[in-house]
């Protein structure tokens, strides 16, 4: 059997739907997986054992409707079986539906039922965005225990040979930026919260973060703060990250990338829901403040009179007790 999946867009989706790629090839052991993604997660299902084939999608494939349904018109060459969509976008659901997969299975939302056959009601409950996806294959459990991001030997020995030549030996990763100012940690707070560390501090991210990163290292004078953002692929910044001692993350997709690597991996929610989207991993640690007006889920803070409060609660002594939990020695 030829079982498609069409992946979220974001790569923090990307790694919390690898549970569900898990549990999928576990009640389906002999079938072929193919997932189809955008171009920039796919390196989060890259030599993952549980996968056969990777097609990305990139931006212009997608750009308006005639490219959009050629794109699933060209699925029909696969021969699917069953054909998942873990987005809720009306885009995924068409592609499903011109590829004419036999099955095709995803949750209803924008109208998009018309094109699959089993429509998959949106849980009404509170859940983990991992556990969400679970529920299109009838799965409600815990989704921590599932093959995570998988690293080559040989990404393993290039990412030490490089820790090597930056003189660098088991420093902390540190994600600060996301994709929302909401959920980013401001730069006052970091100064507070690393004041007092003797490790180097790898700020990651990508190219559009380089300003950034150099904005927050000079306003941390006496921080080792290295700016690595935007000088590595993404699977080679996996393999930096595995080495690392620990990360500290905003609610971002290298925070899930760290813990599902196995890195204990200290999370700092803002306007995000970490009920619904905190990192995977047996060494995870989550600071929520949840102040009255979380979880905001905006992308920019609206708060006048107390801006960015669900950050500026959080102290340097929590960061502290969340290394100590994880029995960590920075």
């Amino acid at each position: 059997m030829k079982i498609g999946v069409y992946s979220p867009n974001w790569i923090g989706d990307a790694v919390m739907a690898l549970p569900f790629i898990h549990h999928l090839k576990e009640k389906n052991p002999e079938s072929e997986i193919i997932i189809i993604c955008r171009d920039w997660v796919a390196a989060v299902y890259k030599n993952h054992p549980e996968i056969d084939q990777i097609i990305t999608i990139s931006r212009s494939d997608i750009k308006g409707y005639f490219a959009t349904r050629q794109i699933g018109k060209s699925f029909q060459l696969l021969e699917l079986d069953v054909f998942y969509t873990l987005t809720d976008s009306f885009r995924s659901a068409a592609i499903l539906g011109w590829s004419k997969a036999k099955i095709r299975i995803g949750f209803k939302s924008q109208m998009r039922s018309i094109f699959l056959t089993d429509v998959i009601e949106n849980p009404k409950e509170k859940m983990h965005r991992s556990i969400k996806y679970l529920t299109l294959i009838n799965i409600k459990i815990k989704a921590d225990n599932s093959i995570g991001i998988k690293l080559t030997n040989g990404e393993t020995q290039w990412a030490n040979e490089e820790f090597k030549n930056l003189k660098l030996k088991c420093p902390i990763a540190f994600f600060p930026f996301s994709v929302a100012s909401s959920r980013s940690i401001p730069n006052n707070k970091i100064k507070e919260l690393l004041n007092g560390l003797n490790q180097s501090v790898l700020i990651m991210g990508s190219k559009g973060d380089v300003v950034l990163a150099n904005l927050l290292i000079n306003e941390c004078p006496g921080i080792k703060l290295i700016n690595l953002c935007g000088k590595y692929s993404m699977r080679e910044s996996m393999a930096l990250i595995s080495l690392c001692q620990f990360a500290l993350a905003s609610d971002s997709g290298l925070g899930h990338i760290s813990a599902s690597l196995g890195i204990p991996t200290i999370s700092l929610f803002g306007a995000g829901d970490s009920e619904k989207t905190k990192p995977i991993g047996r060494q995870t640690f989550v600071i929520n403040k949840n102040v009255h007006c979380s979880p905001c889920q905006k992308n920019i803070c609206m708060n006048t009179k107390d801006h960015l409060c669900c950050f500026n609660e959080i102290l340097q002594i929590d960061v502290k007790n969340a290394i100590q939990s994880l029995n960590l020695n920075p």
